[in-house]
């Protein structure tokens, strides 16, 4: 990781804390909101910032009273934050958690919003999020559901990545599933010569920021099966491709900024560590 890149993450968060500390006025949804939130506190920066205070009141304000907030992603985004910033004995967090294990579809995953299928992006978002919702039955779905997928004709890369985020942090994962090391073979050929991922290799849109966060992300949670060429050159993408403002472009900006920031984040991780 050379001291462009490094410079590159210091951009990118000051600008999410920038896009943070203007959205309540916005007033934007607050999916938006909560995400970019909760991946800065993921990714290791101070919130003990009076802002970043503020700002989680006003979360915590838009709990409804059934538990929850607009939706299970909105939801686990914010229950993710009030965890890292507040901690785990917050009184909003087990209405969330019950109001959440109450939505999940009966076969044992989450959609989009309540009357959605479940899906496994937001189902692995989900369990990595909150590991205490990883049970057995999620678990099996998100294995089931990914196992369906791979055999099928299209096989979408962050499908892939969400999986193995939903299983990183499960007790009842089992690192041995032979489907986690067939992803990982999966993901490293799907890698664009450019280094980058897109939803599959040489989609028309080429790689994309969003993507190529988090496919990272899902492959840097397994570092051991990961290949670190594979690392290097996404994040070379990234570090190319980056705005000047320190963002990434993307439809929702943010969106793509804050997937490829984390991603990024743990990528400087991983390759620290090799580095010794």
């Amino acid at each position: 990781m050379n001291e462009l890149t490094e410079k590159g993450l210091t951009r990118a968060a000051v600008a999410l804390a920038s896009f943070l500390k203007t959205s309540v006025h916005r007033n934007l949804e607050m999916l938006r909101i909560v995400r970019v939130l909760c991946v800065l506190a993921f990714s290791g920066c101070s919130t003990r910032i009076s802002f970043f205070e503020r700002i989680l009141d006003h979360i915590i304000q838009q709990q409804q009273a059934d538990g929850g907030w607009t939706d299970p992603e909105e939801t686990a985004w914010a229950v993710g934050s009030i965890k890292l910033i507040r901690g785990i004995g917050n009184l909003s967090i087990p209405s969330a958690i019950q109001w959440l294990d109450s939505v999940r579809h009966p076969v044992g995953g989450w959609g989009r919003h309540l009357r959605d299928r479940p899906r496994i992006p937001i189902t692995g978002l989900l369990l990595h999020l909150l590991p205490e919702l990883a049970d057995e039955k999620a678990v099996n779905w998100l294995k089931k559901e990914w196992q369906k997928d791979f055999e099928g004709t299209t096989r979408l890369t962050y499908k892939g990545a969400f999986f193995l985020l939903g299983l990183s942090t499960s007790e009842v994962s089992g690192d041995d599933c032979s489907l986690i090391k067939d992803t990982y073979s999966f993901l490293h050929d799907e890698q664009n010569e450019d280094g980058g991922f897109g939803p599959w290799k040489d989609h028309p849109i080429g790689s994309d920021p969003w993507s190529t966060g988090i496919v990272l992300l899902g492959l840097l949670f397994y570092p051991y099966l990961v290949k670190r060429d594979v690392i290097e050159r996404a994040v070379n993408w990234l570090a190319e491709n980056q705005l000047p403002n320190g963002l990434w472009a993307y439809h929702y900006i943010e969106e793509g900024s804050a997937y490829a920031y984390w991603g990024l984040v743990e990528a400087f991780k991983f390759l620290s560590r090799e580095s010794g």
